[in-house]
């Protein structure tokens, strides 16, 4: 998955600069240089283990509070960020994973998948919607997932649709204010993972689409240290860690 373009962030929009600024003062930043691009890309990691210092960011926003309480149990999931061998996790991981029911997994694709299609039909993607309703399989494994290839006559079409398509849906959701533009480059690379992303940042398009959230599902598997892998047009492989 290729990172996104960081968009620049001129100081033209007051309620933006405001929140900028504040999340400058988070991190000791406390000069102009709050406006360059890409400031703001590890901005999250600043606050592992357990997110403290964040408080108070984002209380500029309507949406402020349920923003927080996203990222509340993302660093629940999370947990600490150093590493067993040494050093530290450069994105959040689920590294401590609890268990779950291979029958959720399956249950919970399968309603991530249904959501995104509502919400790619809303979008005007009507052939992603159909491709993604064609799906006629969610097979739940074990183990450490398979890379996905990277040469694109290699993928299918199914892949395509996930890749270019659904890891973008939330980029056509018109917005009133540039804060959900601003936040998305330092909220992907919370992970890199568009999933997550989405679903951390979902009260920032929840009152500008007319669809029930397509993300949480996504998160809950996640949470669970599961991902997914497509190698064929109608079955989606879900992987749950070996615990």
């Amino acid at each position: 998955m290729q990172p996104p373009s960081v968009p620049a962030v001129p100081p033209d929009h007051p309620g933006l600069e405001a929140l900028l600024r504040r999340m400058g003062e988070a991190v000791g930043i406390m000069d102009d240089s709050v406006f360059e691009n890409d400031k703001f890309v590890g901005f999250f990691q600043s606050f592992r283990p357990d997110g403290r210092g964040l408080d108070g960011v984002f209380e500029r926003l309507d949406c402020g509070d349920e923003l927080q309480q996203r990222l509340e149990k993302l660093f629940e999931v999370a947990g600490d960020d150093r590493r067993p061998q040494g050093g530290r996790d450069a994105f959040f991981l689920a590294r401590s994973p609890k268990p779950i029911d291979p029958k959720v997994v399956e249950s919970k694709a399968v309603d991530w998948t249904e959501r995104m299609a509502a919400m790619a039909e809303t979008l005007g993607e009507p052939e992603a919607a159909d491709r993604l309703r064609a799906i006629t399989k969610h097979r739940v494994l074990e183990g450490i997932p398979p890379k996905h290839p990277k040469q694109a006559h290699e993928k299918t079409e199914l892949l395509k649709t996930f890749q270019n398509v659904v890891e973008n849906l939330v980029c056509q959701i018109a917005t009133p204010d540039p804060f959900a533009e601003t936040l998305r480059p330092p909220y992907y690379f919370v992970s890199c993972d568009a999933g997550v992303r989405d679903h951390l940042m979902w009260p920032l398009y929840r009152d500008h689409v007319e669809v029930e959230e397509p993300f949480q599902p996504y998160f809950d598997l996640w949470s669970h240290g599961v991902k997914f892998r497509v190698y064929q047009e109608n079955q989606v492989d879900w992987y749950m860690p070996r615990l």
